[in-house]
């Protein structure tokens, strides 16, 4: 759990230092969500249960109604609120998630985000889609089909917009996690 904590805060700050994780932790909210989110998996019990307190009380000050049992990989950056991920989610590493984001389905099982993601604000994605890896969702879209690697798209449905040449120049100012 600790490594993931770590590589949340490294797309936060470019560092893994314990005095950036203190001073993140108190000063941010969102990361403060995302710190008892990854902690709220723990296999102990007393911890995983006072992760969810926590991660419950947060989630009513960032807006933010996220699944302990959504599979996140390493270095989750959410820099806002009001993100809704059902519980069927997964995540690979590196994805960016902007505010009022939803991802979720009601008959099947949710989304299959890859690596290296981008997702902009107000971003609806629906049902059993399949977002490959380096991928830039534009603010405002609506995913309801697969995307394929390194695509830019956009709209409402989401078509592609672009072919994505390198992912860094959208996440410019956000530390993405090349050690694991």
């Amino acid at each position: 759990m600790f490594e993931y904590i770590l590589s949340d805060l490294y797309r936060f700050v470019g560092n893994r230092k314990i005095s950036s994780l203190i001073f993140l932790f108190f000063r941010n909210r969102y990361f403060r969500f995302q710190f008892f989110l990854r902690l709220s998996r723990s296999n102990n019990y007393f911890v995983s249960l006072v992760s969810s307190f926590f991660k419950s009380r947060l989630s009513i000050s960032t807006g933010n109604q996220i699944s302990k049992n959504v599979l996140i990989g390493f270095g989750l950056y959410m820099p806002h609120g009001n993100v809704v991920i059902n519980s069927s989610a997964i995540l690979g590493d590196n994805c960016n998630i902007c505010q009022f984001t939803t991802i979720g389905s009601i008959k099947n099982t949710s989304a299959i985000i890859g690596n290296n993601v981008y997702i902009g604000p107000s971003v609806t994605i629906v049902e059993n889609v399949n977002i490959s890896d380096n991928v830039v969702v534009g603010a405002g879209s609506v995913v309801n089909k697969n995307i394929a690697s390194n695509l830019v798209v956009g709209g409402v449905p989401a078509k592609k917009i672009n072919h994505l040449k390198d992912i860094k120049m959208f996440i410019n100012n956000i530390y993405v996690c090349e050690y694991i």
